[in-house]
């Protein structure tokens, strides 16, 4: 530049030819892809739902082995809380006591059926030697509890999603 006093037309000229005069720095023509790839777009919760889904259909056998497990968890569940409910529930003397006698009546010939099963099939002649109170009623209390929290646990690992297959970088590229 000079020490001169320049008008402002002059002044544009000369800065515009200082520009010009600079070396260019577009990029690459691949650079757009190259970003591009490494662009993570997301995906609308349905799309990623219905891909999980797909997965553990692609499954059965850990399907089925997830289904077995919630039956059973439910029915362990049921199988107490239902008739502990039935004989000390205050509900029995409200106005629901006629529904919940009904449901009672069929409770009781539920269980009925089920101790009969249990007899016939041995297997009460197995479960005779667990006491009703002491130091065994606790254990066995302790070691149902540890077996829920161990089938919980065990639900909670079979409840993950598949990991889809990892795509190299390499994979990428091509």
């Amino acid at each position: 530049m000079t020490n001169q006093q320049l008008d402002p037309g002059d002044l544009d000229a000369d800065v515009l030819r200082a520009l010009s005069a600079l070396p260019g720095f577009a990029p690459s023509p691949s650079f757009a892809d190259r970003v591009m790839a490494r662009v993570s777009l997301p995906r609308p919760a349905a799309v990623v739902l219905a891909q999980r889904a797909a997965l553990w259909l692609s499954r059965p056998r850990r399907v089925a082995a997830l289904a077995a497990a919630y039956g059973f968890s439910l029915l362990v569940v049921l199988s107490v809380a239902v008739p502990w409910i039935g004989a000390h529930s205050w509900l029995l003397d409200t106005a629901a006591a006629d529904a919940l006698a009904h449901a009672r009546l069929w409770l009781d010939g539920a269980v009925v059926s089920l101790a009969a099963w249990a007899v016939r099939s041995g297997l009460g002649g197995a479960l005779r030697f667990v006491g009703a109170a002491g130091p065994a009623l606790w254990a066995g209390v302790a070691a149902a509890s540890l077996a829920y929290a161990a089938g919980g646990w065990g639900l909670h690992r079979l409840l993950k999603a598949p990991a889809p297959a990892v795509r190299r970088d390499a994979d990428v590229a091509r």
